[in-house]
Parts: C-alpha cells; sequence; structure tokens
C-alpha cells in the first residue's frame, strides 16, 4: 500500500505477521469462549451457513448467488480447508466464525498500513490496528458468522488503497484500486454504493487538471465493468451464473419490507452509528439511565474524534492526500448514512464499511497525542484501547454459551409438542425458529404443503406471525389479519396442536420494539387482537431459554 519500498520492509512484513496472527489467536480464543455463533444478533448465519454447504460438499454444482457472487466459492473453498484440517470438521455455521476472524485479522493489517502511510509513525499504525479490532462493530462481527466480514476486509482494503494511490493517480493505480473495489461489492453487492462515490470523488478533486478528471473517471468504472464482465465469463455456464449488468445491478432488497425512508429510522440511525463504536453493556443496569449514557458518551467520543482529525486534516486541505483520505472515507460515510436511511440503519452490517472513517481518524488523534505529549500520549491511548476492547468484551458477555443453551432448548420443546403432530406459532425473528431450523432443518412457514397429522417431513412446522407482512407488505391490515387467522385454523383442521412460543404475553409495545420496521404498531395491535379474542390459550410448562408457551385452541363460539 505505501509508496516507498521503506514500507514494505523486513519489519513491516514482521509487524504485519504479529498483528494478523496475534489477531487471529485473540478472535479465535473469544470464539471458543462465546459459544455464540449467531451472536444474538439475527439467524442470518444459519440460512448462509445452509446456503453454503452446496459450495463445500459439492461445488461444481452449488448455485451462485448475484448479491454475493464471490463469497459462496471463496468461503465454500476455505471451508473445505477446514474439513481437512479437522478445524469444527462438516460444520459450515461455527468454521464461518473462525473465516470472519482471519479475514478481520486481515483488516487489521489493512488499518496498520493506512496509518503507517498517513502518518509515517510505526507505533501508531500497530495502535490504530488495535483500535480498529477494538471498535464495537468491527470485535463483534468478527466473531459470529454474519457474512460481512470478508466483503467489508476488501472494501477497507480498496478505501486504504484509494485513499492513498488516488492522491496522485496513476493507469496502473487507479485500475488496481478499481479491481480492489470490485472484488469487495462482488463479495457483497450493496457495499458498491456508498463507496463508488467516493473514490470517484477522490479522482475528481485529486486531479487538478481538468482534461484528467473526467479521463481517470472512465478508467475507473470502465476498469469495475470490465472486472465484473471477467468474472461472469468466468463463471459463465454455472448453476446461477448471470452476465455482468446483472452483478453490476441485482436490485437486491430494493422493494423489500425494509426498504423506505420513515422517521423512526432516524432514531435507529444514531443508535447504528454510537453502536459502531461502543458496545451495550452500560444499558444492563437499572439504577442508572444505560442508554441515554451510552449514546452521548459515544457520541461525543465520535465527534470528538472528528474534530481533532479535522483540525489536523485542515492545514493541509489542498494537499491531494488529504483530499483523497476526507474524499474515500468521509463520502462513504455521508453517502451510507443516507443509503442506510433507506434500508437498515442500526443493523452492524450496514455500518460496520460506513463508519469505517473512525480509523483514519484515530491514527490522526494518535498523531495529535504523540505530538502534544511526547512522553505520555501514546501510553494512555493505549490504555484507550485496551479500555475499549475490555468494555466491548464485557457488553457481549450475557449472550455468552448461548448456542448451546438454545440446543437444550430446541431439545425440550421437542418433549412439549411432538413435531409431527405440532405447529409452532412464532415471531419471524424470534431465536426459536432459527434455532430450530438449526437442528430440526428448515422450511418455508405456513401450512400449505402440510397434510393430515402426524406428518414426519418437515420436522419443522410453523407459521410466522408476521410472515405475510414481510412477504406481502402491499397487503392491507385486515388481509394481513385474515390470512394468520386462516393458518392457525387450517393447521387445526388437520389435527396438528398449535403451539404458541412467546407471543401470547408478550407486551405489545415490545413487540414493537422486536418488530423494528416492518410493521407499524396498528398492524402489530390487529394481529395480536386477533390471537387473542379468537382463541384460547393453556400455558405450558415455561421454558427458561425459549420464554413462555401456550397451546392454542379456537375460542367458544367460533
Amino acid at each position: 500500500m505505501g509508496q516507498t519500498g521503506e514500507q514494505w520492509s523486513r519489519g513491516t512484513l514482521a509487524d504485519l505477521a504479529l498483528l494478523v496472527i496475534g489477531s487471529s489467536a485473540m478472535l479465535i480464543a473469544l470464539i471458543l469462549w462465546f459459544d455464540n455463533a449467531q451472536g444474538g444478533l439475527t439467524g442470518n448465519g444459519v440460512f448462509k451457513s445452509l446456503e453454503l454447504k452446496p459450495w463445500v460438499v459439492d461445488p461444481a454444482n452449488a448455485p451462485l448467488y448475484p448479491s454475493n457472487y464471490l463469497f459462496y466459492p471463496a468461503y465454500g473453498a476455505l471451508c473445505r480447508l477446514l474439513d481437512l484440517l479437522g478445524v469444527f470438521a462438516g460444520d459450515p455455521r461455527r468454521q464461518l466464525t473462525i473465516l470472519n476472524a482471519v479475514s478481520a485479522s486481515l483488516c487489521v493489517g489493512a488499518a496498520y498500513l493506512l496509518a503507517r502511510a498517513v502518518t509515517g509513525d510505526r507505533i501508531i499504525g500497530w495502535l490504530t490496528g488495535a483500535f480498529h479490532l477494538a471498535t464495537s462493530h468491527v470485535m463483534f462481527l468478527a466473531i459470529v458468522n454474519e457474512d460481512i466480514m470478508p466483503s467489508y476486509t476488501v472494501m477497507f482494503a480498496a478505501m486504504a488503497l484509494g485513499a492513498v494511490w488516488l492522491a496522485r493517480p496513476t493507469v496502473a493505480r487507479v485500475v488496481a484500486v478499481s479491481v480492489l473495489f470490485s472484488a469487495g461489492w462482488l463479495f457483497e453487492w450493496r457495499l458498491m454504493f456508498p463507496t463508488l462515490p467516493a473514490m470517484l470523488a477522490a479522482l475528481w478533486f485529486c486531479e487538478r487538471r481538468w482534461s484528467l478528471r473526467l479521463a481517470w473517471i472512465a478508467l475507473f468504472l470502465g476498469t469495475m465493468a470490465a472486472t465484473a464482465a471477467l468474472v461472469a465469463l468466468a463463471w459463465h455456464g454455472h448453476p446461477g451464473a448471470v452476465g455482468p449488468f446483472d452483478l453490476i445491478w441485482t436490485g437486491k432488497a430494493v422493494r423489500s419490507v425494509w426498504a423506505g425512508f420513515t422517521w423512526p429510522k432516524v432514531g435507529y440511525l444514531w443508535d447504528g452509528i454510537v453502536a459502531y463504536l461502543l458496545g451495550t453493556g452500560v444499558t444492563t443496569f437499572d439504577a442508572v439511565p444505560g442508554w441515554d449514557i451510552w449514546r452521548f458518551v459515544a457520541t461525543f467520543w465520535l465527534i470528538g474524534i472528528a474534530w481533532v482529525a479535522g483540525s489536523a486534516l485542515w492545514p493541509t486541505r489542498g494537499d491531494g492526500q488529504t483530499r483523497a483520505l476526507v474524499a474515500v472515507f468521509g463520502i462513504t460515510f455521508l453517502a451510507g448514512e443516507v443509503f442506510n436511511l433507506y434500508s437498515q440503519p442500526q443493523d452492524p452490517q450496514m455500518q460496520v464499511n460506513v463508519m469505517a472513517w473512525v480509523t483514519p481518524a484515530w491514527a490522526l488523534v494518535l498523531l495529535a497525542t504523540r505530538r502534544r505529549w511526547p512522553a505520555r500520549g501514546l501510553a494512555a491511548m493505549t490504555a484507550v484501547t485496551v479500555a475499549l476492547f475490555a468494555y466491548n468484551v464485557w457488553s457481549i458477555a450475557p449472550l455468552r454459551g448461548l448456542d448451546t443453551k438454545w440446543r437444550l432448548a430446541i431439545e425440550r420443546l421437542e418433549q412439549q409438542g411432538d413435531p409431527s403432530r405440532t405447529v409452532f406459532l412464532l415471531h419471524d425473528f424470534d431465536w426459536t425458529m432459527v434455532y430450530a431450523s438449526l437442528h430440526w432443518g428448515t422450511s418455508e412457514p405456513g401450512v400449505a404443503g402440510l397434510g393430515p397429522a402426524p406428518q414426519a417431513l418437515p420436522k419443522f412446522k410453523w407459521i410466522g406471525f408476521t410472515g405475510d407482512v414481510l412477504r406481502h407488505p402491499d397487503w392491507s391490515a385486515e388481509r394481513h389479519v385474515e390470512s394468520l387467522r386462516r393458518q392457525i385454523d387450517r393447521a387445526m383442521e388437520l389435527g396438528y396442536a398449535v403451539l404458541v412460543v412467546r407471543l401470547w404475553d408478550i407486551p405489545e409495545a415490545q413487540l414493537l420494539t422486536e418488530t423494528g420496521m416492518v410493521a407499524d404498531a396498528g398492524r402489530l395491535g390487529a394481529l395480536q387482537r386477533m390471537l387473542r379474542t379468537d382463541y384460547v390459550a393453556t400455558p405450558a410448562p415455561v421454558d427458561p431459554v425459549a420464554g413462555s408457551v401456550y397451546r392454542l385452541q379456537r375460542a367458544a363460539g367460533r
């Protein structure tokens, strides 16, 4: 990444090796301690691992997915390597955590190189890499099985390279940055949108000659298109293969229930931004206003980082290096947060790449600290980084061991309701759905394919409380209510017991919080009122992990 041979000296390579190996070892130790591959975030990792499995056992016939075109082939090959090494052999769900840890460690190396290129200081490079890993979102996504980490690592490397090389563009540099950038979004398509305008802006602002500005931009876009074309050609004829234009625009989730601007998303955006830096451990104390402390401490910390970094860059605002750095990371942040307001602004996967500006900004904070307090400044900042990492690990400690706890919970549920004779009514985001899918096998929600009880397969039979809301956001509330009622009645008519987990006695405010941006309070309230009006519930033993369990029957007179 550097522009001189000295930056690729033996010392630099030794630093990289120590950082990558040390970070990997620490993160893998955290994974083993955490015992929670899902991380308590979403169930995406379960379903991604099921999609990944064909790439492990039969890659020649495994399907490609346009929005993650390179992710499955790359991680499938790496899972096969882990199988050979005996690391979580045959279990891609947990192998993903190991691969994410190694990927995050490589990203630490990229952060180190960026900090050295920006500040010229080896110690600041080390501390910047450590701080990058200590931030809440990076540390957390590095030890769970969400699929964003390899994409983020490649994209962060492209941004770092762009921030250094696009300051003085040449044909080779523009092509190299564009190819690396393209590899990032070919792992995860949506990463293109915040950073593409940032890269083009860097080329525009760093080139003084008007005649070359458009030429550099055209070269970058042309290389991006050529990379997509070459990748499409390489996979031509493979199941699920698409052409280059379908890779550049996949349209993933553009018209989904998650899409659209709403006022509540502004609050979610604030939480998503501050959660990048700080975990929510402080919110567990009832005696203090934990949520306010968390939001405002993190907010002022981020503002302080931005202020110090901005002050350090202001005197050199006319320099190409400064312009490239600010354009690549600053415009990615601005464009990304607008994009997030349209989608899921609180999701760590949506914030981790957008908040990447914090890493080079922290390097500039360290540089200013060293100049102001040469003797003790960096020692104090090292203590801050250690404290941040320790706090963020402490914040996730309550989620430790959930893989084992949920395995036992699913076994208890099987004792309460024979799966061949039971249909479960679950919130679509409930962990019971995720872990039942893991241990019993995945199945589509609903009763359309069910025959009379007993029916052995699919073992996991369930009705999604908000299933039709997710799949048919254009329906009226009345139609959603009628559809849910019809599914429950049909299951009973076929002779199945209907067990409702957690939903019967969940407060309406909590239901709204857990459902997030998918449905408004009026729609959720209508579904819940129908459930309590049209049915009666007999309590079964409360599960300590899954929560309350009730057996549903039609209300008298229905």
